[in-house]
């Protein structure tokens, strides 16, 4: 498929640092804004994580709105075969809790235009004035891109990531799901047919390890609270 280690699955969500580098000028408190990058791909229908990934992604995902220091600026993007800013960075959770009630699933995965969207949503925001704080963007998906082909498109995911680095800002990356998750696909006239939907880390690292963010696996919403709970910033 298609809001992915050199650690097995466990009974705890596992962290990769990716390969982190200082950024001149960056403060090493919490993260001015972050934007949540929300897989709404068909694969997020498997219920290997129970009750499926995505309803055990919508509420790890409100309970991290929750955690987040009041002043941190969090937005949201979903995307699939298309991308869509449902929420710009605000500190309102309501209206962050709001925009996940209203995700729509949808066909593909284009992970790199959901990378492009969500570095925009960032460069949006007003100037805080230097030292300029972070902000970083949490892409929680399940599996790799479909569209386009190649990861190195132009809009593909390593494009978008390199682009996100140039900027100074992380992706740390959420991989839900598990190598046995299965969706049943609709056909029109037809009976559905089921599909394997193993999710897919390598990427969702890859994308990680090129911005200097962190790589987590979940296979379970306690697992999934836990890797959300470690992008917490706690004062």
């Amino acid at each position: 498929m298609a809001l992915a280690v050199l650690v097995a699955l466990s009974a705890c969500a596992r962290v990769d640092p990716g390969e982190a580098r200082p950024i001149p000028g960056l403060d090493s408190g919490c993260d001015a804004a972050m934007v949540l990058l929300f897989d709404v791909s068909a694969s997020m229908q498997a219920t290997d994580v129970t009750p499926d990934r995505l309803t055990a992604a919508r509420q790890a995902s409100k309970s991290f709105a929750d955690r987040l220091p009041k002043e941190t600026r969090l937005g949201l993007v979903e995307f699939a075969g298309t991308t869509t800013e449902l929420v710009a960075p605000t500190t309102d959770r309501d209206i962050f809790k709001a925009g996940l009630d209203h995700l729509e699933m949808n066909e593909r995965t284009g992970t790199g235009a959901g990378i492009f969207t969500a570095l925009s949503s960032i460069r949006n925001l007003p100037a805080a004035g230097p030292p300029a704080r972070p902000a970083r963007i949490v892409l929680l998906s399940d599996g790799k891109q479909t569209v386009p082909e190649s990861l190195d498109d132009p809009r593909g995911a390593y494009t978008a990531a390199r682009e996100a680095n140039r900027a100074n800002v992380h992706i740390s990356s959420i991989a839900l799901g598990t190598d046995h998750g299965v969706v049943d696909l609709p056909n029109p006239g037809r009976p559905s047919s089921r599909v394997s939907v193993s999710v897919d880390q390598d990427s969702l690292r890859e994308i990680s390890r090129l911005t200097g963010g962190s790589f987590y696996a979940a296979v379970s919403l306690d697992e999934l609270n836990k890797a959300f709970d470690d992008l917490t910033c706690h004062r």
